[in-house]
């Protein structure tokens, strides 16, 4: 009964912190160096990050008036999904940024893709606090880095030509397995 006891305060003790720890991994602020804004998310970021203030503002406007390709999507889920994760490098103070992540984060929850969806965000110099974007050669925001396998496939830079549907089908079918 004592170890059952010891062991239950551990738990409530313990396990609190350690996801209050996580939790502050995510939507982290910190100052912009950029005159237009006072705080940017830096690091990894969330969907519940973004649809807080101030940046709920671009971001709902984003995700709820962006008309996703449904027709392209079918032709998407037939290929070969399977290893696909995408990063996404992008800044709460770019105004590209603002316009295409909520579109991708929409895109990827249609195509029932979004748990492999990771974003971050950066600073106007490109960097983040956890240093994530170090290897990845990442010059203008947001780059969306498409990986399969750990291996990357392609990329798009700043927006899409035509739409993230079309540009990630053209990705996934010049690298189909």
């Amino acid at each position: 009964m004592l170890k059952a006891i010891l062991a239950l305060i551990v738990i409530m003790v313990i396990f609190p912190t350690f996801i209050t720890a996580q939790e502050k991994e995510y939507n982290v602020e910190t100052e912009s160096v950029s005159e237009y804004v006072d705080k940017i998310l830096n690091g990894p970021i969330t969907k519940e990050g973004l649809s807080k203030m101030p940046y709920k503002i671009w971001f709902n406007t984003n995700y709820k008036t962006y008309l996703v390709d449904t027709e392209t999507l079918k032709d998407i889920r037939k290929k070969n999904l399977k290893g696909l994760r995408i990063l996404a490098f992008m800044g709460t103070w770019c105004h590209d940024s603002n316009r295409e992540i909520p579109r991708l984060i929409r895109v990827c929850e249609e195509l029932g893709i979004a748990d492999r969806l990771e974003l971050y965000g950066v600073d106007v110099n490109k960097k983040s606090r956890l240093e994530k974007e170090k290897n990845w050669d990442i010059r203008k925001t947001p780059t969306i880095i498409f990986l399969r396998n750990g291996e990357e496939i392609g990329r798009i830079l700043e927006e899409p030509e035509v739409s993230f549907e079309h540009s990630m089908e053209l990705i996934i079918n010049q690298n189909a397995n």
